[in-house]
């Protein structure tokens, strides 16, 4: 197993560096193809920005923590934010027309449809929302 770890104050400008770490960590460590980490990506930028802005909301006094995983042909991520959480079944449906234009709302549809699995926990300390995406080949 390959492993990575960030801990870190919640700072808009650290998130990308994190996103460079991760898609390096992947590509040059791990070996998986650039289509892969793309879709990845996708989901994992949406849980990392809904901790910045709806868990920890923009506290610079709090942490956001990251785990990524590479084994036996699975990618899984997990990011942990200070906040209460969600339910994801009252999530209102972002297809649906009077949410079509709505500023957010977007982000868990993107990481389930760009990976294979996204799973909730609600911690004493936060909450964590962890993805994963298989790797073909």
């Amino acid at each position: 197993m390959k492993r990575v770890f960030f801990k870190f104050k919640t700072i808009i400008e650290i998130i990308e560096i994190v996103e460079n770490a991760i898609d390096f960590f992947l590509e040059k460590q791990c070996g998986v193809d650039r289509d892969t980490i793309f879709w990845f990506m996708v989901g994992f930028h949406e849980i990392l920005i809904n901790a910045y802005f709806h868990g920890n909301k923009r506290d610079e006094s709090l942490d956001i923590e990251v785990k990524v995983e590479f084994e036996d042909k699975l990618i899984k991520a997990e990011v942990k934010d200070r906040g209460n959480g969600f339910d994801i079944d009252s999530l209102p449906d972002p297809t649906k027309p009077e949410n079509l234009l709505k500023p957010s709302g977007r982000g868990i549809l993107f990481a389930k449809k760009s990976c294979d699995g996204v799973f909730l926990k609600k911690e004493k300390d936060g909450f964590k929302v962890q993805i994963t995406k298989k790797v073909e080949g």
